[in-house]
């Protein structure tokens, strides 16, 4: 059984659970790590990496994306800033309405 380990700051996975989790080979995840999909929190090898939670959801999102569209993991990685870059300017402008309505008569 597949387990995650949890301490009271962050969740964090190892690279092979990250792959069993994502269902990735190892080898992919040194490309995505190679693109700036996946970021290791910690550890200086592919056996001593960790991931955030986060990094799971990214590599789940990239490997949809380059199934779906068969894009390069260069050009992926770029769809996922775009994608994060369009959720920040989103959560933006909800707060500046929020702030917006407090002026509204």
């Amino acid at each position: 059984m597949l387990q995650i380990n949890i301490s009271e700051q962050d969740c964090w996975l190892s690279s092979d659970e990250l792959c069993e989790c994502s269902d990735i080979s190892s080898a992919l995840l040194l490309e995505l790590v190679e693109h700036s999909i996946a970021i290791p929190l910690q550890g200086e090898v592919i056996e001593t990496w960790q991931f955030s939670v986060e990094n799971l959801h990214q590599v789940k999102k990239a490997t949809r994306i380059q199934r779906d569209l068969a894009l390069d993991w260069g050009g992926i990685g770029l769809i996922l800033q775009l994608l994060d870059e369009r959720d920040r300017l989103d959560h933006e402008v909800h707060m500046l309405k929020q702030q917006l309505s407090r002026f509204k008569i």
